[in-house]
């Protein structure tokens, strides 16, 4: 299964706001260096914006964030809690779902259907302690 992550209107914003302020220095200033770090700068916020997925199959959870990848193996989790940290983590959103896997490991998501993201990893591991807040959430 695919989930999109959740998008928060003031994360995206910030990031086409460093886009459009990235461009606009380029047109202004000619050294290279403003072009070279401008590309660099504007390419993975877009990568980020447009790229950060969650992908459920074959016993994974993988999560992609632009070029950050990683896999959760969904027996190792032990539980999942709903959360509003600002923690750095493969997420656009501050409605987040924390994610504790193996001994100490920690993986924070943000998909866009929580309740459907968290009946599809409970199908799979159903020992998976679950927050209740995950699903009696009101939609903003």
């Amino acid at each position: 299964m695919y989930f999109k992550s959740k998008r928060d209107t003031w994360f995206t914003l910030l990031i086409l706001g460093v886009t459009i302020l990235m461009g606009w220095l380029m047109i202004v200033n000619t050294p290279i260096m403003v072009y070279i770090i401008g590309v660099l700068t504007i390419s993975l916020l877009l990568w980020l914006l447009f790229g950060t997925n969650y992908k459920i199959g074959d016993g994974r959870l993988k999560i992609k964030s632009g070029p950050f990848r990683s896999t959760v193996n969904i027996e190792d989790i032990k539980s999942m809690n709903a959360t509003k940290t600002l923690l750095a983590g493969p997420a656009l959103s501050v409605d987040r779902i924390e994610i504790f896997h193996k001994e100490y490991d920690l993986a924070i998501v943000s998909p866009k259907d929580k309740k459907e993201f968290v009946r599809a990893l409970l199908t799979i591991n159903k020992s998976i302690e679950v927050d209740n807040n995950l699903f009696n959430e009101k939609k903003n």
